[in-house]
C-alpha cells in the first residue's frame, strides 16, 4: 500500500472517528419507548450508521484501487487547488451567511414550513437565479416534500410559528392529510 493511498483514506478514517463518537452519543438519548413509535433516538442513529458505512465503502475502495469516475474527498481537495484563477464572489457569500443567519432567527416566529419556503426563494435569487416560475415552484416542491418527510415520515415537531403565521403549517397539514 503506498502513501497515496493511505492519504486519500484519511478523510474518511476521521469520518468513521466521528461516527462512532457521534453514535456513542446518541446511545446516551434518555427517553420512555412506546410500542409501536419511533425513539427520539432512531433517526439520528440510522443517519450515524449510513455515514459510517459510506466511509467504510470508501475505505474499501480506495485500498482495493477501484478508481470509477466519481471522486473521494481527498481527490476534490487537491483539485481545489486548479480554480484558484475562478471568479470569486465574496458579497454572495456575506449574503448567503446573513440569509442563513436571518433564516435561523425568524424560524420559531413564522414557523419552519413558510421560513424554509422563503428561504430557499431567496437564496435562489441571492445566486442569480432568475427563472421566477422555477424559483418558486422549486421552493413549494422542496417545502412540501420536508413537510411530508418531517411531518408524516419522521414525525418530528416543527416550528409552527406564532399567529398569523401559524396558519401556514394548518393548511399544510390539513393539505398533507393529518
Amino acid at each position: 500500500m503506498d502513501r497515496t493511498a493511505i492519504r486519500a483514506t484519511l478523510p474518511y478514517v476521521v469520518g468513521l472517528a466521528v461516527a462512532a463518537a457521534l453514535y456513542h452519543y446518541a446511545r446516551q438519548i434518555e427517553f420512555d419507548p412506546r410500542p409501536g413509535a419511533l425513539g427520539p433516538d432512531f433517526w439520528p442513529k440510522t443517519v450515524i450508521v449510513l455515514m459510517a458505512l459510506v466511509c467504510l465503502f470508501e475505505i474499501g475502495r480506495i485500498l482495493l484501487g477501484l478508481k470509477g469516475e466519481a471522486q473521494g474527498v481527498a481527490e476534490v481537495l487537491e483539485g481545489e487547488a486548479d480554480e484558484e484563477d475562478a471568479p470569486k464572489y465574496p458579497g454572495l457569500l456575506a449574503g448567503g451567511i446573513v440569509l442563513v443567519i436571518v433564516y435561523a432567527l425568524v424560524v420559531n416566529t413564522v414557523g419552519f414550513l413558510l421560513s424554509t419556503f422563503l428561504f430557499l426563494a431567496a437564496f435562489m435569487y441571492l445566486g442569480r437565479y432568475r427563472n421566477h416560475v422555477a424559483v418558486w415552484a422549486t421552493s413549494g416542491v422542496i417545502t412540501l416534500m420536508s413537510a411530508v418527510l418531517f411531518m408524516r415520515i419522521a414525525y418530528v415537531s416543527l416550528p409552527r410559528g406564532v399567529p398569523p403565521f401559524d396558519l401556514v403549517a394548518d393548511a399544510i397539514r390539513v393539505l398533507l392529510g393529518g
